[in-house]
């Protein structure tokens, strides 16, 4: 992942950001601070609508639905441009474009790869009463199948310096590609470098998942993976973490303990034969961590 010069948001143009400080929805806020140099970075938002009602499948009498779509689009179009005007005044390259499609995440991969983006940013939102992110089919589907650096933030806002977490899994369990742990490491170092912010790299085991292994064998198993991963690399020792839990656990509590605003992991596919689908440690962890989630995928082959 090299520096972040072409940024695309998702905006889900329906909604109110009138509450916030700075009238900006946290997506677009976090994009803003991933910008190094205005000059060189160039943002692009986009807000693909769909309504079933105004669909061409939908059935009904005495509704003009072409016209009622084209209504539908154009107070889409409006709030976008609202959001722009006042960051191109402030300097920022930046552009917004509506879509129509069902589902979804079909177009807004395709606006994504025919921008060039370096990075994709959508926002999950919490189950209101459970203050919890399950990811909408939506997003599922961006991660399954978008092949560009996928964001998904929450919304909390980023501290300052950003500080995040890397994880790596040395042992290359469900078939993890060779470099993705590199792809990871680097990507995190980049960004890092890119925001002035900070990263740890974690790796989890559960010594407990194998009892009858000899005492002592899975954690030398893992810390000899980890240190070869790390021998090419010349981080702190400070923000190397080999960590006897589950992952999920370690990347929650470790997280809370550095106040992490940012988790940078990897997805891979189950499968060459069939769609990308996230290792089953990333399915848990996309659900159920509070910090936002940078995903990485490898190339894959069918």
């Amino acid at each position: 992942m090299n520096t972040i010069e072409r940024i695309m948001v998702v905006i889900d143009a329906n909604e109110d950001f009138s509450n916030a400080s700075d009238g900006l929805p946290i997506e677009l806020r976090k994009a803003l601070r991933l910008i190094k140099d205005k000059d060189s970075a160039e943002i692009k938002l986009i807000s693909v609508g769909y309504e079933r009602y105004l669909s061409h499948g939908f059935r009904s009498i005495g509704y003009d639905y072409t016209m009622l779509r084209k209504e539908y689009c154009d107070r889409l179009t409006q709030t976008m441009e609202e959001l722009v005007a006042g960051l191109r005044d402030d300097g920022y390259k930046i552009s917004c474009e509506v879509g129509w499609a069902h589902p979804r995440y079909e177009m807004i991969v395709k606006m994504a790869l025919e921008f060039r983006t370096d990075i994709l940013i959508q926002h999950c939102r919490a189950y209101a009463k459970l203050g919890h992110h399950h990811l909408t089919h939506e997003s599922w589907e961006l991660v399954r199948h978008c092949p560009i650096p996928l964001l998904l933030v929450k919304d909390a806002d980023w501290g300052d310096p950003i500080v995040m977490m890397a994880a790596v899994d040395p042992m290359h369990s469900h078939h993890k590609p060779l470099r993705l742990d590199n792809q990871i490491i680097e990507a995190a170092d980049s960004l890092s470098k890119q925001i002035g912010g900070e990263f740890h790299i974690v790796h989890a085991y559960a010594e407990t998942a194998r009892p009858f292994a000899a005492a002592g064998a899975i954690k030398e198993e893992h810390e000899n993976a980890f240190r070869e991963l790390m021998s090419g690399y010349d981080f702190d020792a400070s923000h190397l973490h080999l960590i006897d839990e589950t992952p999920i656990d370690a990347l929650q509590h470790y997280g809370e303990q550095i106040s992490s605003d940012m988790l940078v992991m990897g997805a891979i596919s189950r499968s060459r034969i069939s769609e990308a689908l996230v290792g089953s440690t990333a399915e848990t962890v996309l659900d159920y961590v509070k910090t936002d989630i940078l995903i990485l995928k490898p190339a894959v082959s069918d």
